[in-house]
């Protein structure tokens, strides 16, 4: 349930709404990443609430529902993607966090508890503004379109690619003199896209 803290958001809709999860997806229970004084944590030195840095925010200073997030290894906490190459995404955050749309995580209650969305072939509806670029044409009939994490976390058609230099090429290339083989390496699909809406919602199919 939303806790407003403006009247002028009494109509704001949820930004990530599940359309078939009922048995195929799980809102995973997890908790913000909560490093004291970490810029990829949710709390200050003080033990304030904070939104991560670079991450979205919408205009009333609120990480919206839909935003992809992932686990801290080893732990189950979670933080928004960065849409790093390589990187493993979690899911889609379920909660709005901080700002006038938050749900009790600043204030007095310091709520570290937060839902992530996760279940391959579950089927989300992400609406404006918690998804980011979509570089396709809203009639797109190509074949299956990829969603990533963009550097602000929200989803988005562009894939971001790291070329590194292959160990086993350096390896090959010491020994005959030749050239370093090169490796790329490219940020992990988040979900399919099912369609696309101008630039109100997206309806997409979850990978992970």
């Amino acid at each position: 349930m939303l806790r407003l803290k403006n009247l002028a958001n009494k109509y704001q809709k949820r930004t990530c709404r599940p359309l078939y999860a009922n048995t195929q997806a799980t809102p995973y229970s997890a908790t913000l990443y909560n490093t004291p004084g970490s810029t990829a944590g949710f709390r200050t030195s003080a033990g304030k609430l904070q939104i991560p840095s670079g991450a979205f925010t919408t205009p009333e200073g609120t990480l919206p529902a839909g935003v992809v997030m992932v686990r801290n290894k080893g732990t189950e906490q979670v933080t928004v993607a960065t849409g790093a190459a390589g990187e493993k995404p979690f899911g889609l955050l379920a909660n709005f966090v901080g700002g006038d749309l938050d749900e009790g995580f600043s204030g007095d209650s310091l709520q570290n508890s937060v839902g992530v969305w996760r279940g391959p072939d579950s089927v989300f509806e992400v609406l404006s503004p918690a998804f980011g670029t979509i570089s396709i044409s809203q009639d797109n009939t190509s074949g299956t379109v990829y969603l990533y994490a963009a550097a602000d976390g929200r989803l988005t058609t562009t894939q971001t690619n790291t070329t590194t230099a292959s160990t086993e090429g350096a390896g090959i290339a010491a020994i005959s003199g030749g050239a370093v083989s090169q490796q790329v390496v490219g940020s992990l699909p988040v979900a399919r896209l099912v369609e696309y809406v101008a630039g109100s919602r997206i309806v997409v199919d979850l990978v992970v």
